[in-house]
């Protein structure tokens, strides 16, 4: 009995062992030859428990990254709705279809000029990672009327960003604007 608490002793005190490591696992069993199965049975065990709590931590980092990605499509989708579309459209000299065009997801992301990415976010008061978020993503992708309309509109596939600048149909001084908010202030 005393020898079965012996060894009991012996892989407790293994596994109290820190850091976990083949050089621990090694000193023990040439301490320890008769324990050999047990010890490294033990440590393989220990190792998988690391693993396992590595792998949950992961797991909610992964979850918080998730999450905070929503929460910058929901705080953009509010920057680009409303009283603000109205507010951003009246500032940048744009139609608000414009604006409702980014908000929608009317474009593909990669077709729109980087320098204007970065004015539009600047003057919506919003960060370039979160309008890019937003207009990534295609979960939560909800069409919302910029008009007044006797049905809901139909969701259609993102067009080129020159293709969807084109059908506004903008005007000389439009266009003007447009290209303001196209100049890169050689900041990026």
């Amino acid at each position: 009995m005393s020898t079965e608490l012996n060894h009991d002793a012996i892989l407790d005190d293994f596994a109290m062992e820190d850091p976990i490591a083949p050089e621990t696992l090694r000193t023990y069993i040439g301490k320890y030859p008769s324990l050999a199965v047990e010890l490294t049975d033990l440590y393989h065990e220990l190792l998988l428990v690391d693993q396992t709590a590595a792998a949950d931590g992961i797991e909610l980092e992964t979850k918080s990254a998730v999450v905070s990605s929503q929460q910058d499509v929901v705080f953009v989708a509010n920057a680009l709705s409303g009283s603000n579309l109205r507010n951003l459209a009246k500032k940048l000299g744009l139609p608000r279809d414009y604006i409702a065009g980014f908000r929608d997801r009317k474009f593909r992301l990669g077709s729109v000029p980087s320098a204007l990415l970065t004015n539009l976010a600047r003057s919506a008061s919003v960060n370039i990672h979160q309008l890019m978020n937003h207009l990534q993503d295609t979960a939560g992708s909800t069409q919302q009327m910029a008009h007044k309309a006797d049905e809901k509109p139909q969701s259609s596939a993102p067009v080129e960003y020159d293709e969807f600048v084109e059908g506004l149909a903008l005007d000389e001084k439009e266009l003007e604007a447009l290209n303001r908010l196209s100049v890169s202030d050689g900041s990026d």
